[in-house]
């Protein structure tokens, strides 16, 4: 009996596996890495176009970051902390893709960043802004945000051209305004009485260099013009200059008060202070002429040093003669006027 509960006994220990010598290597499984998993966080979400959002990845188990800030399945950048410029308007889904010993992991925030479009600010200037018809007026667009413009100049006209170049032709005071629109919307600005034209004064010499010739090189020859003398009997002009780099020559008699009798016409020079003036009227029944354009006198004078040379028309602004070598060219006053004695 005891024999049989010994027998007995053994045979349990062996199939527990209780035997002493027993191999334990088989079978078994070891540790393994922890997975990675992505996570991240943007700031700002939202905001006007370019918007630039600072991303902050709080991943675990990552040992490299990979970003797709437009989910377009490449990678954009690299790093734990990023910052990314979105130019263009819309939404935007966000991926991070994180890698680690323990494998791989992709996060994607859809539809994550909103870029708005910015209203457009319509802005602008002109220039010249003030003088006689035909006045000639660049306008320069200086708006921002904006892709199409409209102009109204006032005057009954109109322009869609960026920055255009307008003529106003008849006297008075004009609004002008500037429409533009843009992806976030339109917005117009306004400047009443902005233009302003007046009629020249009669009679007028005229400074402006639409209606003033010279020649050109080291003798010059001014024409000085007058507009809009119908009726005149008598005009007077005086010429002041720098004595010591023009010398005033011939003063002829122009052509506004000829007709059927010859004109009077006296010049007094003095060159000491660089002066001369000019007088001239007309006993003439048919003159000057129904437009009543043209030319007082015709003064030649020889420039004497190649630095800027000033004539003075009575106390009107100055016309400046640039003296470039042997070429000189009148910078008219523009839109300027004198009112002759």
């Amino acid at each position: 009996m005891l024999k049989k509960l010994l027998s007995l006994f053994l045979i349990l220990l062996i199939s527990c596996g209780g035997g002493g010598g027993g191999d334990d290597s088989g079978g078994g499984t070891g540790p393994t890495d922890p997975a990675p998993v992505a996570i991240f966080s943007g700031s700002p979400v939202s905001g006007p176009v370019p918007l630039t959002v600072g991303f902050l990845s709080g991943s675990t188990n990552a040992t490299t970051t990979a970003w797709d800030f437009d989910n377009d399945g490449s990678p954009d950048a690299s790093g734990t902390s990023v910052s990314y410029t979105y130019n263009n308007t819309g939404t935007y889904s966000v991926s991070l893709t994180v890698t680690g010993t323990g494998g791989t992991d992709t996060t994607t925030k859809t539809n994550y960043i909103t870029v708005n479009a910015v209203a457009p600010t319509a802005a602008f200037f002109g220039a010249p802004t003030s003088g006689t018809p035909e006045l000639r007026v660049q306008f320069t667009n200086t708006s921002s945000q904006y892709t199409q413009s409209s102009w109204n100049f006032g005057d009954g006209t109109t322009s869609t051209d960026d920055s255009p170049i307008h003529t106003y032709t008849s006297a008075g005071s004009y609004d002008v305004s500037l429409s533009v629109t843009g992806e976030g919307g339109s917005n117009t600005a306004n400047a009443s009485a902005y233009v302003t034209l007046t009629d020249i004064a009669t009679p007028a010499m005229i400074l402006d260099s639409k209606y003033t010739d010279t020649s050109t090189g080291a003798s010059v020859s001014l024409d000085v013009k007058v507009l809009g003398v119908t009726g005149l009997a008598a005009a007077q002009a005086k010429l002041i200059y720098d004595a010591s780099a023009v010398t005033i020559g011939d003063v002829t008699a122009g052509d506004f008060l000829q007709g059927n009798t010859d004109p009077l016409f006296i010049v007094t020079k003095d060159e000491s202070n660089g002066e001369v003036l000019i007088y001239t009227s007309s006993l003439s029944s048919d003159q000057p002429t129904s437009d009543g354009d043209g030319v007082i006198a015709t003064v030649n004078f020889t420039v004497n040093g190649s630095t800027n040379t000033n004539i003075n028309f009575d106390s009107a602004d100055t016309i400046m003669l640039d003296v470039d070598g042997s070429n000189i060219t009148v910078n008219g006053l523009e839109n300027g006027y004198l009112i002759l004695e």
